[in-house]
């Protein structure tokens, strides 16, 4: 059984640098097939653009951006909060703060909250999509191709059977006659 499956590889290889080199030309594939083909590429190519460029805007520099948006917005308004309440009240500029810090406050719960909600939402279905059903579409297309492979091969054999039985009933029939 792996000689057979050795003679079968061996075919589909001598198939494809035969169309590849020799000019042998392959089994035709439906225009909607090709379509379809191309899309299944482009959305590859897609995800795989899209996922990098979220992360890339997400988190420029992962330890970086850790450490900047704990100082930018925990930090400060923690600091601009508590310095706000220590002047107290009567104060306009103590008054700013405590607002400010609660809006830095606020803005990081935004912040924290549209990361996560796009790596929920829009990176981890991304991956998803790569990892399971993309994978599996790109292992079906290399079947695929190693089937018509191995179909273009064994018509080219069977094709070439035939003009040698030709030939050879074309030399028989002068020979008697």
């Amino acid at each position: 059984m792996a000689f057979a499956g050795f003679k079968k590889q061996f075919n589909k290889a001598n198939q494809y640098v035969t169309e590849k080199m020799g000019g042998a030309e392959g089994t035709k594939l439906d225009l909607d097939f090709m379509e379809m083909e191309r899309k299944t590429d482009v959305t590859v190519e897609l995800v795989e653009e899209l996922q990098a460029k979220t992360k890339e805007y997400l988190q420029p520099n992962p330890t970086a951006r850790a450490k900047m948006a704990a100082v930018k917005e925990g930090i400060l308004a923690d600091c601009m909060l508590t310095y706000g309440k220590k002047l107290g009240e009567d104060s306009i500029f103590a008054l700013s703060l405590v607002e400010m810090g609660d809006s830095l406050k606020q803005m990081a719960d935004v912040k924290y909250s549209l990361d996560d909600n796009i790596k929920q939402n829009v990176l981890e279905p991304l991956h998803q999509l790569q990892t399971k059903d993309l994978k599996e579409v790109m292992h079906h297309r290399k079947k695929l191709q190693g089937r018509r492979l191995d179909f273009d091969c064994k018509k080219r054999r069977q094709a070439k059977g035939k003009q040698q039985f030709f030939f050879l009933s074309g030399c028989i029939e002068r020979w008697f006659v």
